[in-house]
């Protein structure tokens, strides 16, 4: 029977996707293994056995693809690659073509046992019942950047492993000059990485180390004043509600201003809070605690938010007890936020978005609900 052409489309279209998601599953699982390792700052025994395991994972991952019928080492490992933006060009490629001769030498002389895992004993062809090994292409005493790179090993048979004393081959030396450039290339996608995500700073321009340091020089002009207590004052305002642009988040947003003539260390907490909707009961829908060192006449900013909307609404709807019916109308709601600073154990500032949550952070509210109410 001839099926109608958008028949014959559509089949073709889901079929294509499993395919494509049969692929990606395992290239995004071998691609965890595939992470770069920066160059040997000098050479390490231990990184040999680090390195000869990390290719054994990969050569029985690749093993496993190829006895249960999934993509072939040669399709599957350039599209793990694809997964892999951290690694350059040459590195890919070398790294490719080490694995690669490693996985065929071992299927080929029968190095893994029944069940995929590599045992390193040949049990078919040439050299049947020969142990094979794992060493250096390039020695570390000969190029120790290259001493834990994957592109730098190969399996041999145990009789064959290179002297020590032995010159590099021309084969060997082509690839000495090949991990130098790879190394270059390392160095030059830290070099932009670096320049394309410098490290974070604040609003002046200023990173967290270089604030530390001038925080830790006022400390110590203002004569250490740790025990002092701070003049310190919190703000909050709710600047986002569900919607695309926040993910389908509450957003608050926080101010802490350090009133004081001297630097002072803090730490805010921050509750986000929800209200079920029939009973009214309030939740806490997030909490976190925030260690600030802020200079003298220092103002801080802080954006939190909430989960997403809906994961709330099991657990509210569960607490209000509501039928399947009530459930189908009911919606997450956010009743505001409580602010509250310490220095130590003493709460020297709190706020809240209106007067009663104001009062939930008032540490002379004895019957304070705050601390005793149940996060969803």
């Amino acid at each position: 029977m001839k099926l109608p052409g958008f028949l014959t489309c559509l089949f073709f279209s889901v079929g294509a996707i499993a395919f494509a998601q049969n692929t990606n599953q395992p290239a995004r699982n071998l691609a965890k293994l595939l992470a770069p390792t920066n160059p040997a700052g000098k050479v390490n025994p231990a990184d040999f056995g680090k390195t000869k395991q990390k290719m054994i994972s990969i050569i029985e991952a690749l093993q496993h693809s190829e006895r249960t019928s999934g993509p072939g080492p040669e399709s599957l490992l350039p599209k793990a690659y694809e997964f892999r933006e951290d690694v350059g060009n040459l590195e890919r490629l070398l790294t490719s073509n080490a694995i690669l001769n490693a996985w065929r030498e071992a299927e080929g002389r029968g190095l893994f046992n029944e069940i995929g895992k590599f045992n390193g004993m040949a049990t078919k062809g040439r050299g049947t019942g020969q142990n094979f090994v794992f060493e250096w292409i390039v020695p570390p005493q000969v190029f120790p950047p290259a001493s834990n790179q994957l592109a730098n090993l190969r399996l041999v048979p145990e009789n064959e492993q290179r002297n020590a004393e032995s010159p590099l081959s021309e084969r060997e030396s082509l690839l000495h000059r090949e991990l130098v450039k790879m190394m270059e290339e390392k160095e030059r996608g830290r070099a932009l990485a670096k320049f394309e995500n410098p490290p974070a700073t604040d609003a002046m321009g200023v990173t967290a180390k270089e604030a530390e340091a001038r925080w830790k020089k006022e400390m110590e002009a203002a004569g250490n004043p740790v025990e002092r207590k701070p003049n310190v004052r919190l703000e909050g305002k709710v600047t986002g509600t569900p919607s695309h642009g926040t993910g389908q988040r509450w957003r608050v947003a926080a101010k802490i201003l350090n009133f004081s003539t001297h630097p002072a260390e803090i730490s805010v907490e921050v509750y986000l809070l929800g209200q079920t909707e029939k009973k009214g009961s309030y939740y806490v829908m997030s909490k976190t605690s925030h260690p600030l060192k802020l200079l003298a006449n220092e103002t801080r900013n802080l954006e939190l938010h909430t989960r997403e909307q809906n994961s709330y609404k099991k657990k509210a709807d569960d607490h209000d007890g509501l039928s399947k019916a009530e459930r189908a109308k009911s919606q997450v709601q956010f009743r505001g936020y409580v602010l509250v600073a310490r220095h130590g154990k003493e709460v020297v500032a709190f706020a809240g978005s209106d007067q009663r949550l104001v009062g939930f952070a008032n540490p002379e509210n004895e019957d304070s609900p705050l601390t005793k109410l149940p996060a969803f």
